[in-house]
């Protein structure tokens, strides 16, 4: 239909109503997203960075409600030294793609049979000395290998867990009680 003839009564949808339907109920606001200073970056040469990462990725887009194409056009600034090297040769050989396939790409790349040999070697390796080591800087690094190791393992599982065993604790000491 030539432009001319468009009905003068049709209207387009603003901005707001465009991002509105977009992103459900939760409009997105630019000066709300954290500034770059404030975003991880990931080297790739750590021991387990990539998981803490990805989980810090998706709790800002969760946060922030952000649509991967924000997420995506910042990976070139948050990935450093050999990591940079591996997102420019992944961009130029697969394109544009959004994030949930660039996280499962960094898996792939980074969490492989190598790197979990190394952190369970590391974990189990790892003796405290009160010499030597701090007590709580020692502990986390021993967290933070656990959760690289299990990633689906979280506080919330911990806490279910120990609430059963606890349960059960509790209904065997109530059995106990009607039997004497």
């Amino acid at each position: 239909m030539p432009r001319h003839s468009t009905p003068l009564t049709e209207e387009k949808p603003s901005l707001k109503e465009s991002l509105t339907s977009f992103l459900g109920e939760k409009p997105i606001c630019a000066k709300d997203i954290p500034k770059l200073e404030e975003w991880p970056t990931f080297s790739g040469e750590r021991e387990y960075n990539h998981i803490e990462f990805i989980r810090t990725i998706d709790m800002l887009k969760e946060s922030f409600y952000m649509p991967d194409e924000i997420i995506v056009g910042k990976l070139h600034s948050l990935f450093t030294r050999t990591a940079k090297k591996w997102y420019y040769k992944m961009k130029q050989d697969h394109g544009k793609h959004d994030w949930p396939w660039w996280k499962s790409e960094r898996i792939t790349k980074w969490a492989n049979n190598s790197w979990i040999f190394q952190m369970k070697n590391s974990f189990e390796s790892a003796i405290f000395s009160s010499e030597r080591d701090k007590p709580l800087p020692w502990f986390l690094k021993q967290k933070d290998r656990l959760s690289a190791l299990h990633p689906h393992c979280h506080r919330g599982s911990y806490e279910s867990k120990r609430a059963w065993h606890s349960g059960i604790k509790n209904s065997l000491g109530g059995l106990q009680k009607i039997k004497e």
